[in-house]
């Protein structure tokens, strides 16, 4: 079973408020922050530690915004590094004040420990 440690929206480590300790999380939680992780990071932004990890902004950025190939590669992305993701069933683009987008996606995914494919609802900003 995949565990890993809570992080804050800020991406610092989550510190329980009454106990002062790290948080471990697992299950669709897990999945969740690892697929917001990776949409995070620009593909070749940890060349050094692993080149594959990221998703490629090339085809967020500009004026020329192809919502088609966007998702396109958004769902190879997910599939690719996350495998526990079994289907992206809904991605959403949001163009906010400025230069940010937000992308708000579905995905059944099913965790190490169980049989059943779930769903995981969750969203990532860029830019801004």
């Amino acid at each position: 079973m995949a565990k890993d440690y809570k992080s804050t929206h800020y991406v610092d480590l989550y510190v329980d408020p009454d106990t002062h300790d790290f948080v471990l999380i697992d299950g669709l939680e897990e999945i969740a922050q690892r697929i917001k992780a990776t949409l995070e990071t620009n593909l070749h932004e940890m060349d050094v530690l692993d080149p594959d990890q990221g998703l490629d902004y090339t085809n967020f950025l500009g004026k020329r915004f192809d919502k088609e190939l966007a998702s396109d590669e958004l769902r190879e992305t997910i599939r690719r590094q996350v495998p526990e993701v079994d289907s992206v069933e809904d991605i959403k683009f949001d163009f906010g004040s400025g230069r940010s987008l937000t992308i708000t996606f579905k995905v059944m995914a099913t965790p190490t420990n169980s049989q059943i494919s779930q769903e995981i609802e969750g969203g990532v900003e860029i830019g801004g």
